[in-house]
């Protein structure tokens, strides 16, 4: 991500602390933009962890989120009528001139905002410092979660939304911005199949006999955990050799979730069979241990984490909701399954562990359209259109001789 010789400043806006799927994505993005014609710089918040020297030691980076009131709250309260969202955006004034200078400093040519505050915030100051906008939705939002608010934003910063769903981009369906369509990818050098790695199933217990299904994702009851975990004891019954490891950590605000969901697995009598592996790096590595991944949620926006198990190779099981069924195709590459309903998953899981030749041949159908269709590569020359077509529009703007002009 050398700057050297690049004609464009694209500035990524995203104040999270944690680590993300929108990070992820947000980091795989930029490392992969095109050098002679994208220099990527990233205003981050104060605390972000995941900022690391490695991926972003080349990148111009600037921390100017800090912690305030708008950018502390939950979805829930922005929720709120008009009158509510105008205290909130008076609120956000420090931020939003934060931006405005550092956008200015830098000298961005492009602003890119990766979360909803950031949609607002980060869409403000760039429609002052008059640059064009992106806004890279990720999220499925209820009345009471932002939407209204963020809508009435859209009408008035008219920025270019990248949707990573149809079922995402139906939210702008009917007002006057561009919506481009471009699904999140993963670095497919990272997610491949393999052998799993024998010691690292010895250290979480499983033996050689027992049949592994596995779930990647934040502790947050959207994420259709406890419909996991009782879909799993209806499964355990007949299979004892049946395993279910739980791999990510609570979501921001919701640190008693997790005490919940284990509290379940207790009276459900399967906490024996739960692997609770906490917050991991190693995800490629957990998924090969994996026979079947599992991921139960509800108006799911995207499912990143079902394309990483499908470019490992692995038959996957989603709900038939948001955005996941336009990553499985239902009976080819996995099984989808009504939401909220824990004997439906069951069935759908008890099907592929009696059927191993069949979950295998889905999971190969499952590799096969990773690579065709969610390869990150793929994803970044499609964002670099979107860039290439905006900063066209712009050019006229430019003084005259400016060289970015030719």
């Amino acid at each position: 991500m050398t700057a050297t010789g690049s004609q464009y400043r694209i500035a990524f806006v995203d104040h999270a602390v944690d680590i993300g799927g929108a990070e992820k994505s947000l980091t795989e993005l930029a490392a992969r933009l095109d050098q002679a014609d994208f220099t990527p710089v990233l205003l981050h918040s104060q605390n972000a962890k995941w900022v690391t020297d490695e991926v972003w030691a080349d990148a111009r980076r600037l921390t100017v989120f800090r912690p305030t009131h708008l950018l502390e709250k939950k979805r829930q309260d922005l929720g709120g009528g008009v009158l509510h969202n105008v205290v909130d955006m008076l609120a956000s004034c420090g931020p939003v001139f934060s931006v405005w200078r550092a956008l200015v400093k830098v000298g961005a040519d492009l602003v890119h905002t990766n979360s909803l505050k950031c949609h607002l915030v980060g869409g403000l100051a760039a429609k002052l410092a008059r640059k064009p906008l992106v806004w890279h939705v990720r999220d499925i939002l209820a009345e009471d979660e932002g939407l209204g608010l963020l809508r009435r934003a859209a009408v008035t910063l008219r920025p270019h939304i990248i949707a990573i769903s149809s079922a995402v981009a139906e939210q702008f369906s009917d007002l006057p911005v561009q919506v481009t369509h471009i699904p999140n990818g993963v670095p497919l050098e990272l997610f491949t199949p393999g052998e799993p790695d024998l010691q690292l199933r010895a250290e979480l217990g499983l033996d050689a006999a027992d049949e592994l299904l596995c779930m990647v994702g934040r502790l947050t009851p959207w994420k259709g955990h406890k419909t996991l975990l009782e879909a799993f004891s209806m499964v355990a019954r007949n299979r004892p050799h049946a395993k279910l490891m739980i791999v990510g950590e609570v979501a921001f605000w919701e640190n008693s979730y997790e005490g919940e969901l284990k509290d379940l697995a207790v009276d459900l009598r399967v906490a024996d069979r739960v692997i609770w592996t906490g917050y991991r790096e190693d995800i490629p590595e957990l998924l090969r241990l994996c026979d079947i991944f599992v991921l139960p949620s509800v108006n799911e926006p995207f499912g990143r984490v079902i394309v990483e198990a499908m470019a490992t190779g692995k038959p996957v099981i989603g709900t038939n909701s948001g955005g996941v069924p336009e990553i499985i195709v239902d009976g080819q590459t996995g099984l989808l399954v009504p939401s909220n309903s824990p004997t439906v998953l069951a069935e759908a899981i008890e099907e592929m562990l009696s059927d191993p030749l069949g979950a295998k041949q889905m999971g190969q159908a499952g590799l096969r359209r990773a690579r065709e269709q969610f390869d990150a590569d793929r994803v970044a020359q499609q964002v670099q259109e979107v860039y290439r077509r905006l900063l066209n529009r712009n050019w006229a703007r430019r003084p005259a001789g400016d060289p970015r002009n030719n």
